[in-house]
């Protein structure tokens, strides 16, 4: 469990992420928000960067364990909008000053291996091949990924729960291909 500063500390990077892009936040900035000396931040995080990489992180651990890949990737997909709807200022610069491929990047290792043991346990009795499942893996992260920073960037103009529903049919889909000879 975190603890109340680390906690501080990242809700302000949330506020401060939301008012101006990444690359011009400081850790002055962060501190100056919540109160803390820069000795205190330096405790918890490296740098601004590492603070965003304990928020992706902390989505991840959220994922449920052991569930299908639909169910898994959906609850990825319902954990970011719900993020996007507490944070929307916050989502909105993130995806401008980083982009999709910048944003991924501080999902990814989370991802592959979430996505690669679902993959894995789905995989069933026709085991796959190791490097079929990660090129699998990055297939699935790049495309799950494209499809939530889609919708985000588009204001959550779209159902977010046909999407989801959407979403579960491909991802079903694909899980059912992996029962076939690879």
């Amino acid at each position: 469990m975190p603890s109340f500063t680390k906690n501080a500390i990242v809700e302000s990077f949330l506020r401060i992420v939301g008012k101006k892009p990444l690359d011009k936040i400081t850790v002055r900035d962060v501190v100056d928000d919540c109160g803390i000396n820069r000795n205190t931040f330096y405790y918890y995080f490296r740098d601004i960067y590492a603070v965003l990489e304990e928020i992706c992180h902390e989505v991840a651990e959220k994922l449920p364990e052991n569930e299908t890949l639909s169910a898994t990737l959906t609850a990825f997909f319902r954990l970011l909008y719900d993020f996007a709807a507490d944070h929307p200022r916050t989502v909105r610069s993130l995806i401008l000053s980083l982009g999709h491929d910048g944003l991924e990047r501080y999902f990814a290792a989370d991802m592959d291996r979430v996505i690669f043991d679902c993959l894995l346990r789905e995989s069933g009795e026709r085991p796959c091949s190791r490097d079929y499942l990660r090129r699998l893996t990055a297939f699935v992260r790049h495309a799950v990924f494209g499809i939530c920073t889609d919708a985000l960037r588009n204001d959550r103009r779209e159902d977010p729960e046909a999407m989801l529903c959407d979403l579960s049919r491909i991802l079903d889909t694909l899980a059912a291909s992996l029962h076939e000879k690879h």
